[in-house]
């Protein structure tokens, strides 16, 4: 017979078993939380030494986890931010550690693409990748740079420089990252990089990233008076820069990533909602003149709403 204190264990520990059916599928699974940052990582190993090929065959799942596993973000975003890091490793020596160095690429989407040529760090095969904003580590302070430089822009997508924080904390570890004993190499030119971003002048094209994509996802949901409306903000933001610099280096690219959407979005119907053959006619030929590389698919689209 079950004693006293067994009996009162029992009776507080048992719970009928639908509603810990209940319970359980309240809980989120572990893929569901801190999924924040979804991280593309491609490490090239063909150069290191067959040794040092063996030693780093993980890195790429070991950074995949450093990245991923982080809460990043106080937001709720609709979708996680997509980061890829391509990774092409050189072998630079052992001493204490052995040291790597590695060409660098980070990009997000279409539009967004950072080279970095002065990656250099300490790594073993045992260690463990933590984030410190205090102790400074050549390896993780520059996955950490570019992955608040690509939460910046993903936030900039949703609200209007929204990102910022994201932005001032690279710049804040570029701006300590440049004082390593050890791996300073780089480090200048990262702060000049974020530095571009936050200035006055880089203003303009957060903004018709902005409008761009806040345009998409009502056109997404069927919005499309809303979605014409932000797409042509963009547009007109993109005029005003093409005025000032026809050769605009950014400007251009962006236009090659999307100028298929930004086609699309003025010509777009629904059966309750219709674009205006006026006011989209004008749009298409301001298109043509800011980007006329892709004039062919502006008047194929101009066509279908009448000239």
């Amino acid at each position: 017979m079950a004693s006293m204190t067994q009996r009162m264990t029992l009776n507080r520990t048992w719970i009928p078993a639908g509603i810990l059916a209940l319970c359980l599928l309240a809980i989120p699974p572990a893929d569901a939380r801190g999924q924040q940052v979804r991280a593309d990582v491609v490490v090239h190993l063909e150069a290191l030494p067959v040794l040092h090929r063996e030693q780093m065959a993980e890195f790429g799942l070991t950074l995949t986890d450093y990245i991923e596993a982080w809460d990043w973000l106080e937001e709720d975003l609709p979708e996680p931010v997509h980061v890829g890091f391509e990774v092409i490793l050189a072998f630079m020596g052992s001493a204490v550690k052995t040291q790597y160095g590695s060409r660098l690429t980070v990009y997000s989407g279409t539009d967004l693409k950072y080279l970095d040529r002065w990656w250099f760090f300490e790594y073993e095969r045992e260690d463990l990748l933590h984030h410190d904003d205090r102790q400074f580590n050549a390896l993780t302070w520059l996955i950490d740079y570019y992955a608040h430089i690509m939460i910046g822009h993903a936030l900039d997508k949703y609200t209007e420089f929204g990102g910022q924080s994201h932005f001032q904390r690279a710049n804040a570890i570029a701006l300590d990252g440049r004082f390593s004993r050890d791996f300073q190499r780089g480090w200048d030119e990262r702060l000049d990089l974020i530095d571009g971003i936050l200035a006055e002048g880089y203003r303009p094209y957060r903004l018709i990233r902005n409008r761009y994509y806040r345009g998409l996802a009502a056109q997404k949901e069927n919005k499309l008076v809303e979605a014409r409306t932000l797409s042509r903000e963009a547009v007109d933001l993109m005029a005003e820069l093409h005025k000032k610099d026809p050769r605009d280096k950014w400007l251009s690219e962006f236009l090659n990533a999307h100028y298929l959407q930004l086609a699309d979005v003025f010509s777009a119907e629904s059966p309750t909602e219709v674009p205006d053959p006026v006011s989209s006619r004008e749009v298409y030929d301001l298109l043509i003149k800011i980007d006329p590389t892709h004039r062919s698919t502006y008047e194929t689209h101009a066509e279908k709403v009448g000239s």
